[in-house]
């Protein structure tokens, strides 16, 4: 049975996640500061200027894409749907809403709103890919395709920037410990039986 503090994440599953963090943070900070210069264009100093950080907007999308391929291929396994994931999703606002409210009993390694993050991720980042092409080389394509994956890339930046705000607020002070795990690595035997409890039995019949 596992005493004290349990690993959760492996130092390669941390430094993917911060890494493809980090990316995805600074395109859309670039993005924003390009996109709305009005409300956001004092961030073009910290790009070097507008020239700067038109040119570095689209690399910071191709690091963001090429490191989650990695984070996909590491995770993939963890986030097959379960019956306990449906029953999580379908009592969300109670989840997102209640810090404390238990998670469903099945509920594996992670549960089924980090499962529908992690997805729409993918989803974008597949997105970003297809438009990004798009927009960065219009010259190439038909003026109608060129708009749509430049209305397309822009309104996917700004709904992955709100998720992102929602999936840093689970992380902190919608589930406390679980940033912890992602910093260091572990989270204690608490936090396991009571956010992740089917994980935590799995950890006490093989342990």
């Amino acid at each position: 049975m596992p005493t004290g503090d349990i690993v959760r994440h492996s130092a390669y599953s941390r430094f993917l996640h911060w890494a493809v963090g980090l990316c995805f943070l600074l395109g859309l900070l670039s993005g924003l500061a390009l996109l709305f210069k009005n409300q956001f264009g004092w961030l073009l100093p910290m790009f070097g200027g507008r020239k700067w950080c038109e040119a570095l907007h689209p690399w910071f999308g191709v690091g963001f894409v090429f490191l989650f391929v990695f984070q996909f291929i590491n995770w993939i396994r963890r986030m097959r749907w379960t019956a306990a994931d449906g029953v999580f999703v379908r009592h969300l606002a109670a989840h997102a809403l209640h810090r404390n409210a238990p998670a469903p009993a099945e509920t594996g390694f992670f549960n089924g709103g980090q499962k529908l993050y992690f997805w729409s991720v993918a989803a974008g980042a597949a997105l970003f890919l297809v438009t990004g092409i798009v927009y960065w080389n219009k010259a190439w394509f038909p003026n109608g395709l060129y708009l749509v994956s430049r209305f397309t890339h822009r309104a996917a930046g700004i709904v992955m920037g709100a998720g992102l705000l929602v999936h840093i607020y689970k992380a902190t002070i919608g589930e406390p410990g679980t940033l912890r795990s992602m910093l260091g690595g572990k989270v204690t035997e608490e936090w396991a039986r009571l956010r992740r409890p089917r994980w935590f039995r799995d950890l006490k019949d093989r342990g």
